[in-house]
């Protein structure tokens, strides 16, 4: 075997590994390193649970992603990362779908509360009331004031 073969063995594992380390990161979100891979290690033992003990996840495995110690990726482990990244992917998604609706949700309760205090304060004062305690209690209405 030649040098250059050599190289582009090593080269092609060491982009397996890095293309893992990034799967533990997208899997583990954001934080430090140590949160991440232990927020991957969780999901990824929660989600393939093998019953053969040599293909179960280790915290140990996790970790040699991250720190790019790992020799190699076995197509498995690799197939198991790419379906978990996209399933934490999705999932912030959702939340952030979720967060905007909520502060459209927010901004239309303190929008339509306003409007109740400025037709007539004391006529629709528990309607007012119970808007400002969907919206949160925060009097978003009256802020530029």
């Amino acid at each position: 075997m030649d040098k250059i073969s050599q190289k582009r063995g090593a080269l092609k594992q060491m982009s397996d590994v890095a293309m893992a380390r990034d799967y533990v990161a997208m899997i583990g979100g954001p934080g430090t390193g140590k949160s991440k891979m232990w927020r991957a290690y969780s999901v990824l033992e929660r989600m393939f649970p093998h019953c053969e003990p040599r293909d179960r996840w280790t915290h140990r495995r996790v970790r040699s992603f991250w720190e790019m110690d790992a020799s190699f990726v076995k197509f498995r482990e690799m197939r198991e990362l790419h379906r978990a990244a996209e399933e934490a992917k999705a999932e912030r998604e959702l939340l952030a779908q979720a967060r905007k609706e909520h502060a459209h949700f927010i901004e239309k309760t303190a929008s339509l509360r306003a409007f109740l205090e400025h037709q007539d304060e004391a006529f629709h004062s528990s309607e007012i009331e119970r808007l400002r305690g969907v919206s949160g209690g925060g009097d978003c209405s009256r802020a530029g004031e």
